[in-house]
């Protein structure tokens, strides 16, 4: 298509591949298809592919074109065009939460129309485990065998979904044995198997060239042969006859030796259903398409073109670029775009001048060579995120082309911004503009004087990026690494995302930088100090005193770079402090870590005091805990505000004390129904219903194995209490497992966030969460974590946080505490310290955290000052408390100041 000339691409489109979305009829030859042209003219340039992007996801309902469109233009557009492209089969994963409280035939409708969109793209179907027995019990027959194979093998463990599928396999095992694995039987098979929906006529069996039918007959005889083993099933008319393929069928092609069955394989596409607490792995040569568009006035709020993408590079070489196996060129980087949650969690959790750690286990399965970017209009910010290397200078060539992405160029980097208005050519738009004082005192070293205009500028920008990723290609990463070259990449991409980020802080566009920090990069002692390094140097890089660049005056080794400055800052006195441009964020499952190194982040600075243009100034900056409250405050209140909602110190208190995270309860929230037409406050019962869309791994992840947290993913899911038994079954646990787990659960009562009921000798014991069920959200008597802020009845002084965490302990008596000992008496009375108390009961430490939580009181406000007494392999118990940690660089004015100083900030 793009050889073609445009003027004839949308009547190729319409004609060759049936692609007649979004038409305007004229009742004659001239009809027009708007989704045609759009997609024509999006070869042309980043814009007009936007635009069609746009137009895209918009798709089923109102576009911006001013076309109403229906479901039906999905299957007409793009997907007539993924059929005819010759590109990798995407995966579309769908989360159907509460699918069992819709009617039949409104779940039929769903499922026929999932199945339709599975001739093309392989589709994932993410369900709760309730929602999963749901499709087995009533909706079996409407299921390609893979999928109801694979979904009972993941329900659980026992009953009779356990029977069946040892059953299938035991036959598929005797019929392998008795006729052979070359029997031809399989083969035909196989290719039922790749049909759409697993699905064929007995005109499609008969042409297709690897069943090789001798003729109607012989097709015939196989489907009754195979009939008898329950391997397949034929139904319709006798015009019409369909042959399906059935769960011993499948099972019979998964145990075959090789023959290759999974979600990736027939090239138009495949259905697989997953249980939410039980599906962990994703694919991963799979690309994958998200959740619809939070709202529409954002592009940060658009779901991602493209995510995931290709096999995982096998050496940090292949990480920077495409790798040879791949047909993407090597200078481009694949940007995908953030979800809403994912920009408002990383926004409120650091602010400029901080770094925030957020202990999140991060997916590392996807391209890791992929930036991705948000940016919102309405409030000027940018995020971005890439994946942390094993190499600093990578993951530095990967900001600079996050920075300088596309869609940066297109949405805030553009000619009319940086020009100062569309009537204007130079860069007017920036504060400064004269190139000379931009160059020698922001350090634009990019910037020529013949480049002093918004069109070469980008275009020099995008040049320079290219050729930095470029450079990846022949630096040596791996047993012999190229020291010197790798030495300078990480220069140059410094100094180019130093611009970068300067040039967003003239254009008054807040920055955030989230870095996905595989546990490789935490766990070794170089690595971590070479990422430490990097935050130390790109932080000073990009800071500044007025037009200055904070690291070229103050740490600058380079005499030459020196000579280039503007001249010596003018300091004053009376306010010597720079400015920190933008914030980062660190994600990682052991990102805490870091802490301590990063608070001797100045050791890898050194001032040139006695240097030419030194003057003295200081930077601020602060290592925080990305999980703080006023984080989880924040972001929730940015992902409620778009819901016609509004945050109560309630609400926020519980959805800290049960997510794992900020980015897991801000992902809860954004999940919820908008309630445009009758703004109210968000309530309990929404609570419930957000956190229910979570993973386990989302839910109270410090308290107990994974087991503990499925079954507050289930209890949050249902409707009604459930007995022991059905707990256990939900889960695919047995009741001894649950029993096993006793204590954890138990913490959870003691933390008021777990009722079960005991009904008496003979009857069944009732679990709940206490959140009101749908049925409960009115009564005033509804149930409500019993030590939590704003419930109705609870006897807790919450001025005083010291007797939430006293009930607590009273309440869990399993952990064997000396309640008259003078230590409690002290640790649990006002003013008191719980220092010794979680000396003696560590296990005590993630519940007096929930507790914390749910009374909604900060940690540094609990008296924990007493020593933390060593444990038995000398490590030194944690506290509660995670505090600020301020870092001072640079160097004060006044004489009796050194380079740096530590502070804990309460």
């Amino acid at each position: 298509m793009g050889e073609e000339p445009r003027t004839s691409r949308p009547a190729t489109l319409v004609k060759e591949h049936g692609v007649t979305a979004l038409r305007e009829p004229y009742h004659g030859p001239s009809d027009e298809y708007h989704y045609a042209r759009l997609a024509a003219y999006a070869l042309e340039s980043d814009l007009e592919r936007l635009r069609f992007l746009q137009v895209t996801r918009q798709l089923g309902g109102t576009t911006s074109i001013g076309a109403a469109s229906s479901l039906a233009d999905v299957w007409m557009g793009p997907l007539q065009i993924l059929k005819a492209a010759d590109v990798p089969t995407p995966t579309v994963v769908v989360e159907c939460t509460r699918f069992r409280d819709l009617k039949s035939n409104q779940r039929r409708a769903i499922l026929s129309y999932l199945l339709e969109l599975a001739t093309v793209v392989n589709v994932r179907l993410v369900v709760t485990p309730l929602d999963q027995r749901c499709l087995l019990d009533s909706h079996r027959d409407e299921l390609p065998a893979s999928v109801t194979a694979d979904a009972e093998s993941r329900h659980g463990g026992a009953g009779d979904v356990a029977t069946r599928t040892a059953k299938r396999r035991e036959t598929a095992r005797d019929l392998l044995a008795g006729r052979g694995e070359d029997h031809p039987d399989w083969r035909r098979l196989k290719a039922l198997y790749d049909a759409p929906q697993e699905t064929a006529s007995y005109d499609t069996l008969e042409a297709d060239t690897v069943a090789d039918f001798p003729s109607r007959d012989a097709l015939k005889q196989w489907v009754r042969r195979l009939s008898e083993h329950d391997l397949l099933e034929a139904h319709g008319s006798p015009q019409d006859r369909q042959v399906r393929l059935l769960p011993t069928g499948y099972a019979l092609l998964a145990e075959h030796p090789d023959i290759a069955v999974g979600p990736s394989q027939g090239g138009a596409g495949r259905t697989d259903a997953h249980s939410k607490p039980m599906a962990t792995e994703v694919d991963e040569d799979t690309a994958a398409v998200s959740d619809p568009p939070n709202a529409s006035d954002s592009t940060v709020y658009s779901p991602p073109a493209h995510e995931g993408g290709g096999d995982r590079p096998a050496t940090e070489a292949q990480t920077a670029t495409a790798g040879e196996s791949d047909t993407r060129s090597k200078t481009a980087l694949d940007v995908g775009f953030l979800d809403g949650f994912e920009h408002d969690s990383g926004v409120a959790m650091a602010r400029d001048g901080e770094i925030a750690l957020c202990n999140r286990p991060v997916d590392h399965s996807g391209d890791s060579r992929e930036a991705e970017w948000s940016f919102l209009e309405q409030r000027d910010e940018v995020v971005v995120r890439v994946e942390g290397s094993s190499w600093a200078a990578l993951t530095m060539t990967r900001l600079c082309a996050a920075l300088l992405s596309d869609p940066a160029f297109q949405q805030v980097l553009t000619v009319n911004r940086l020009a100062g208005g569309p009537d204007r050519s130079g860069l007017d738009g920036l504060p400064i503009s004269n190139p000379y004082v931009l160059r020698s005192g922001a350090c634009f070293g990019y910037l020529k004087n013949a480049d002093a205009n918004a069109t070469d500028f980008r275009r020099r920008l995008r040049r320079e990026r290219n050729d930095l990723l470029a450079m990846t290609e022949d630096i040596e990463f791996g047993a012999d690494p190229d020291i010197d070259a790798i030495g300078e990449l990480a220069r140059k991409a410094h100094g180019l995302a130093g611009v970068a980020t300067r040039i967003y802080d003239m254009l008054g566009v807040d920055l955030t930088r989230i870095l996905k920090v595989p546990d490789h990069v935490v766990d070794d002692t170089d690595r971590r100090r070479h990422l430490v390094k990097m935050l130390a140097t790109q932080t000073t890089v990009s800071s500044r005193y007025g037009v200055y660049s904070a690291h070229r005056v103050l740490y600058e080794q380079r005499s030459g770079k020196r000579q280039q400055l503007l001249g010596t800052p003018d300091i004053d006195d009376a306010d010597p402090v720079g400015d920190v441009v933008g914030g980062w964020v660190l994600i990682g499952e052991t990102v805490d870590s870091l802490r301590d190194p990063l608070e001797d982040l100045t050791n890898h600075l050194v001032l040139q005091t006695d240097e030419e243009h030194f003057a003295p100034f200081t930077l601020q900056l602060d290592i925080v805990d990305g999980n703080r409250r006023s984080a989880y405050a924040t972001a929730l209140t940015r992902q409620t505000q778009l819901k016609s909602l509004s945050t109560t110190r309630q609400t926020v208190s519980v959805l800290r004390a049960v997510s794992s995270d900020v980015v897991a309860a801000t992902k809860a929230v954004s999940r919820l129904g908008s309630e445009a037409n009758q703004p109210r406050d968000l309530e309990p019962y929404d609570v419930r219903s957000a956190l229910s869309f979570l993973d386990p791994d989302e839910l109270v992840p410090d308290i107990g194995p994974r087991t503990v947290s499925a079954v507050v993913q289930l209890l949050l899911d249902v409707d009604e209490p459930l007995s022991t038994s059905a707990v256990a079954d939900h889960v695919g646990v047995t009741t001894q497992t649950l029993a096993n787990n006793d204590a954890f659960f138990a913490d959870l009562e003691a933390a008021g966030l777990l009722d079960r009921e005991d009904l008496g000798v003979g009857k069944a014991t009732q679990w709940r969460i206490t959140l009101p069920f749908e049925t409960e959200r009115r009564q005033s008597s509804a149930p409500n974590p019993t030590r939590s802020v704003g419930t109705t009845g609870s006897t807790t002084n919450l001025d005083r946080p010291v007797d939430a965490l006293a009930e607590c302990c009273f309440a869990a008596s399993h952990r064997d505490i000396d309640y008259g000992s003078n230590w409690f008496i002290e640790s649990t009375s006002l003013g008191g310290d719980l220092g010794p108390l979680l000396a003696r009961h560590p296990e005590l430490q993630p519940i007096c955290r929930v507790v914390l939580d749910l009374v909604g009181v900060p940690y540094r406000e609990v008296p924990i000052d007493g020593v933390i007494e060593p444990s038995d392999d000398g490590s030194e118990q944690p506290g509660l408390v995670q505090s600020t940690r301020s870092l001072l660089l640079g160097k004060d004015p006044s004489p009796e100041t050194t380079q740096t100083s530590l502070a804990a900030v309460g």
